[in-house]
């Protein structure tokens, strides 16, 4: 086993190996849902700046048919969207109610917002919404939201 290793095809396999595995961790946007549509869909802040996000107080975004509602953390916000079929993203006209919360929600929300409005590109994959920048670098992840149940008797 060490002689297969230590051979010429051996590397050459070690190599193909790690870049699979390299390759298959990361967003691949061509593979991605580009342009599937948003309309009518929720979801809700897994990451933000690369970093995951865990708080009992998660942003939220709703999409209509050009208009998103959310919650940033700290207040409910309001604004336009647009959208096409290859990817191409952007908010407009956001707006949030102006409730006082403690420092660290509010910085929350303030990075959530900011990011929300560099936004030019997205992608949908295995139920999570990818925001990225004109750069193609990864703003925020969203999970699909869980449709609410009721119990009916």
């Amino acid at each position: 086993m060490k002689a297969f290793f230590a051979s010429f095809a051996g590397q050459i396999f070690s190599v193909l190996v790690v870049l699979a595995i390299v390759s298959a961790c990361t967003l691949d946007t061509r593979k991605a849902e580009l342009g599937a549509s948003l309309a009518g869909t929720n979801w809700n802040l897994k990451s933000l700046d690369s970093q995951s996000v865990n708080t009992a107080y998660l942003p939220t975004i709703s999409f209509e048919t050009s208009r998103i509602t959310g919650y940033g953390g700290c207040n409910r916000y309001f604004g336009n969207y647009t959208s096409s079929n290859d990817g191409v993203f952007s908010t407009h006209q956001i707006g949030a109610t102006k409730m006082a919360c403690n420092n660290e929600r509010d910085r929350l929300e303030q990075r959530y917002l900011e990011q929300l409005s560099k936004a030019s590109l997205y992608a949908i994959t295995r139920e999570q919404l990818h925001i990225l920048d004109n750069n193609r670098k990864i703003l925020m992840v969203f999970t699909a939201a869980k449709p609410a149940t009721t119990n009916s008797k």
